[in-house]
């Protein structure tokens, strides 16, 4: 396939997430600081994934526990926020919002219930964000196999 078709088919893509709520503009703001630093946008949601991942798996073992450290829960729900808005997964940032609420009123199975969501909503950002990825990494390929190979001299 073509660059300038697989470029169409990740905008096509990109659009699609947007429609659905799953990222927001945040995204296209980092695109965008792509022309003048190639490769950000791999950098960022590479850096975006593993953190999140990180963070995910702490809330985790912080809420499966008998005794709820709300102060930590905060902390971490806090910093998912962060990365989440920090690369447009408007979804994650507003389930984390909700989750903020239940460890406000420290109950415990509100935070269970929403860190569910957002976990749940996570894993969906995290998927397609890694379908981005795939696609960008696809698209450099395509562009570096047809660019003309200079000759020695």
């Amino acid at each position: 396939m073509f660059a300038a078709q697989l470029t169409q088919q990740l905008i096509d893509f990109i659009r699609s997430l947007r429609e659905q709520g799953i990222l927001d503009d945040r995204f296209d703001q980092i695109k965008e600081l792509e022309d003048e630093n190639p490769g950000l946008v791999v950098e960022v949601l590479t850096v975006a994934i593993r953190s999140a991942d990180f963070t995910i798996d702490e809330l985790e073992k912080k809420l499966s526990g008998t005794v709820i450290y709300y102060s930590k829960v905060r902390e971490l729900t806090h910093k998912l926020k962060g990365i989440s808005a920090s690369v447009g997964g408007c979804r994650v940032a507003a389930a984390c919002i909700e989750l903020r609420e239940a460890y406000v009123a420290n109950n415990k199975e509100r935070c269970v219930a929403g860190f569910d969501v957002v976990k749940r909503e996570y894993l969906v950002l995290r998927e397609n964000l890694n379908h981005i990825l795939q696609s960008a990494v696809q698209i450099e390929r395509e562009i570096n196999a047809n660019k003309p190979k200079s000759r020695r001299q």
